[in-house]
C-alpha cells in the first residue's frame, strides 16, 4: 500500500491519458472493504459464476447519458479511455432509457464509472489499482490530491459483517394490494385476448422504513451468500444506493463470443424434497409457463440474429433453481460479426420480454398507463464493461436504499392463461426473498 501511494505522489500531468497502477493484496472480502470504507460513491460488481468480482470508491471517470440516444456515445468513450488497458466501467441503465424522477432522481438513463480506488478478485487473486484521468494541469492537481486522500483513509482490517443489532421494519408501503393486482392483471389479459399483445410484466414496489439506517453492503453479502449463482451489483450515488441480486443474465461478451439466454416462467420452491420435485414438473410441462418461456426465447434469438453468425442453444429448457422460487432457462451462445459491440446489443435485447413483455412496443405503452410508480433502474440492466470483455444483468431483485428507506420491487410475466392470485403469490415470493436477507 505505502510503495502504491509513493508512486501516485510522483505521478506526472499527460493530458487525456488514463494513469492506472495495481498490486496485488492479501485476502479481502469485496463487500466488507466497501461498507467500512464510505468514503466515496460506491460500486460493486460479481459474476454469476463468482469468477470475478470488482470493488469501485470514487470515480477516476464519471460518464453519463440522458436518454438511450446516448448509449452508443457513451459506450464509445469507455472504449477509447480503456484501449489497452485490464480495467472496467461499472454502470448501468434505467428501464425505461430516460432520466430518472423522484426518488430516482440520482440515476440517469445510464451511468458508468471507472472507480478511482479499485479493488478485484479473480479466483484467488486480489489486485488493488488506482486510476486517474484529467484534462488539464489544474484538474489533475484536484484529482491526484482527492486520489491521495481516499488512500490515505482506506481500511482494510477485517470486521465481521454480522451487524450487532439488525434494524426491523417500523413501517410497510405499497404501491398495490391484491385487489388492485387482479384489476391490472384483468387489463393485461383484455389486451392479450384483443391481440394487442402477447405478454405484459407487472411489477410492484413495496416501500419500507427501518427503525435505523442499515448496512447496505452487509444486507448485499448475506443476498448473495443465500442465492449461489446469481449476479451481485451495487451502485452508489450521493445517499442513494441501487443493489441487486439477479439471476438473469442480459449478455456476456468476450471479444466476439457471446453468451445470453431466455429466463422466464417461475414457481415457488417446494418445502421437501419430493415437493420441490413437484413443483419443479410444473415448472417443465404447465402450458402456461411453457409460453411464457418460449416467448423470451424466441425474442433473444430474433433480437441477436441480425448482429451474429452462428447461434447455439440446448434443444431444451433447464431449471434455474433460487433460495425461494425456480425458473424455466435456456442457455444461448452466438459468435458477433465483425464491429458489432455493446451498443448493438444493449438496444437489441433491453428490455427483455422477461422484464416487459412481446411486442416490446405494446408492452412499454401498456406499463407506461398501468404502473402508477417509477422503474428507475429497477428491471434495467447492470454490468461491467471494456473494450475486450463486458457483462450485464438484468436487474431484477433489486432495492433502492436511502439510510433508513428502502423501496424493493417484483415483477410477474402475464401471458394468455395468467391467474390474478398465482401471480399476486409469485410477487410476494420475491418480496419474501429480500425481507428475510434484510432481517425483518
Amino acid at each position: 500500500m505505502s510503495r502504491l501511494l509513493g508512486q501516485v505522489k510522483n505521478w506526472r500531468f499527460r493530458e487525456g491519458a488514463l494513469l492506472r497502477l495495481r498490486e496485488t493484496v492479501p485476502g479481502i472480502n469485496l463487500l466488507n472493504w466497501l461498507q467500512v470504507n464510505p468514503h466515496g460513491a460506491r460500486s460493486f460488481w460479481q459474476d454469476r459464476e463468482q469468477a470475478t468480482s470488482v470493488a469501485g470508491i470514487g470515480a477516476a471517470v464519471e460518464l453519463v447519458a440522458n436518454s438511450a440516444h446516448d448509449h452508443a456515445r457513451l459506450l464509445a468513450r469507455i472504449n477509447a479511455i480503456l484501449e489497452g488497458r485490464d480495467a472496467f466501467f461499472l454502470g448501468g441503465l434505467a428501464f425505461a432509457g430516460e432520466n430518472g424522477r423522484d426518488e430516482w432522481s440520482a440515476f440517469p438513463a445510464a451511468r458508468f464509472v471507472l472507480p478511482a480506488i479499485e479493488l478485484r478478485q479473480r479466483g484467488r487473486d486480489r489486485h488493488l489499482a488506482v486510476n486517474l484521468l484529467a484534462e488539464s494541469p489544474g484538474e489533475f492537481v484536484r484529482m491526484k490530491t482527492h486520489l491521495i486522500e481516499l488512500l490515505c483513509k482506506l481500511e482494510f482490517q477485517p470486521q465481521t459483517l454480522e451487524d450487532a443489532v439488525s434494524p426491523s421494519v417500523a413501517h410497510r408501503i405499497d404501491d398495490m394490494d391484491f385487489s388492485v393486482c387482479r384489476e391490472r392483471v384483468g387489463d393485461i389479459l383484455s389486451n392479450i385476448a384483443e391481440g394487442r399483445l402477447h405478454k405484459a410484466v407487472l411489477a410492484r414496489r413495496v416501500e419500507l422504513r427501518l427503525t435505523a439506517p442499515v448496512a447496505p453492503f452487509r444486507v448485499l453479502q448475506r443476498w448473495c451468500d443465500s442465492n449461489p449463482g446469481s449476479f451481485g451489483f451495487a451502485m452508489e450515488q450521493a445517499n442513494d444506493l441501487f443493489m441487486g441480486c439477479s439471476p438473469e443474465r442480459l449478455y456476456r461478451r468476450w471479444d466476439r463470443e457471446i453468451r445470453t439466454e431466455s429466463l422466464a416462467g417461475t414457481v415457488r420452491r417446494g418445502l421437501t424434497r419430493e415437493e420441490d420435485a413437484d413443483m419443479e414438473r410444473r415448472l417443465r410441462d404447465d402450458p402456461k409457463l411453457v409460453h411464457e418461456h418460449d416467448l423470451v426465447t424466441r425474442f433473444v434469438r430474433s433480437q441477436i440474429e441480425p448482429w451474429v453468425t452462428d447461434t447455439d442453444s440446448p434443444s431444451e429448457a433447464g431449471v434455474f433453481k433460487l433460495d425461494r422460487i425456480q425458473h424455466r432457462h435456456l442457455p444461448i451462445s452466438a459468435t458477433l460479426k465483425h464491429g458489432v459491440l455493446d451498443a448493438q446489443l444493449l438496444h437489441a435485447l433491453h428490455p427483455t420480454p422477461a422484464v416487459c413483455g412481446f411486442p416490446r412496443g405494446a408492452a412499454q405503452a401498456l406499463i407506461r398507463r398501468q404502473e402508477t410508480v417509477q422503474r428507475g433502474w429497477y428491471s434495467g440492466a447492470v454490468g461491467i464493461v471494456s473494450p475486450h470483455q463486458s457483462e450485464f444483468a438484468v436487474a431484477i431483485r433489486s432495492a433502492l436504499v436511502n439510510q433508513d428507506r428502502i423501496l424493493c420491487y417484483s415483477g410477474v410475466g402475464i401471458v394468455d392463461g395468467s391467474d390474478p392470485e398465482a401471480e399476486w403469490n409469485e410477487l410476494e415470493a420475491k418480496i419474501e426473498s429480500f425481507l428475510s436477507v434484510l432481517g425483518c
